[in-house]
């Protein structure tokens, strides 16, 4: 027992148990706050992109290359839901939605799309209106929500060059029929519609996962075709500068742990 001033003592190692709590308690909050700054980008990402899986063409004798293509929207109030819809497991689970029952207005930020017959159409907010490339609506207002962690209905026979589709969240949303149908002309001047059933909000079953198609017109050497498969769920990106935090709160954990080692040698001795 070691006595310090104003008639105060310590146990041995007091002030390095001490400091090792500090040093902890910084480790925690550094850690929280790279949670906070993960979730946000994760649980309300208002930026939301739909990458196109590909499964089937009409006619097949049209197809000159792999369909891909990608829809980025600007969704107010998109959000994970943690929790399963009414009536719950096994045919519900968690889901991305737009934290309303109500319709909302997702704005267009951009398409980017290469047709079966190898057309191509590219579309970015505040790019042109008219012409070539055109898109006759900028937002579409819907009911936005994903399927839960599903596999949807592949096709037989699959597309050439295309794959079956894998587990993920899937747009479940009916883009709007008629004169509101998301539709614009490829850079080869034929008419082309983007368009998606309606599913099933949180399914975790085949049939609860809604299928779209892409139609394009003939345009000179290029046949008329309709891609068929799904809107997928991209990723969310994280925040760029969050690896190199995260690799610099491994080095403060390798340190930490190094620190603890040698308070517990000091403490034998």
């Amino acid at each position: 027992m070691t006595t310090g001033g104003a008639g105060q003592s310590h146990p041995p190692g007091g002030h390095s148990m001490k400091s090792h709590a500090r040093c902890s308690g910084a480790i925690a909050a550094m850690l929280g706050a790279a949670g906070w700054l993960a979730a946000p980008m994760a649980a309300h990402a208002t930026l939301v992109t739909f990458d196109w899986v590909p499964i089937s063409e009409n006619p097949t004798s049209a197809q000159t290359t792999t369909p891909s293509g990608s829809i980025t929207l600007n969704i107010p109030g998109w959000v994970y839901n943690p929790t399963a819809p009414s009536p719950g497991p096994p045919n519900y689970g968690p889901y991305y939605w737009d934290g309303s029952s109500s319709a909302v207005t997702a704005t267009i930020e951009a398409i980017s799309y290469t047709a079966g017959d190898g057309q191509t159409f590219s579309w970015t907010a505040g790019g042109p209106t008219t012409g070539d490339d055109s898109l006759n609506v900028t937002s579409v207002s819907a009911v936005w929500a994903t399927s839960s962690i599903d596999t949807p209905a592949s096709a037989s026979p699959l597309c050439a060059g295309c794959s079956a589709p894998t587990a993920g969240y899937y747009l479940i949303t009916q883009f709007p029929g008629g004169s509101l149908s998301i539709s614009g002309t490829t850079a080869q001047g034929a008419p082309i519609m983007f368009a998606n059933n309606v599913g099933t909000a949180g399914a975790t079953y085949q049939n609860g996962i809604a299928n779209g198609d892409v139609t394009v017109n003939a345009a000179g050497s290029y046949a008329a075709i309709e891609d068929g498969g799904y809107w997928e769920l991209a990723p969310v990106p994280l925040p760029a500068g969050l690896p190199l935090l995260l690799s610099g709160l491994a080095l403060v954990g390798g340190f930490a742990r190094f620190a603890r080692r040698g308070l517990s040698l000091a403490a034998v001795a």
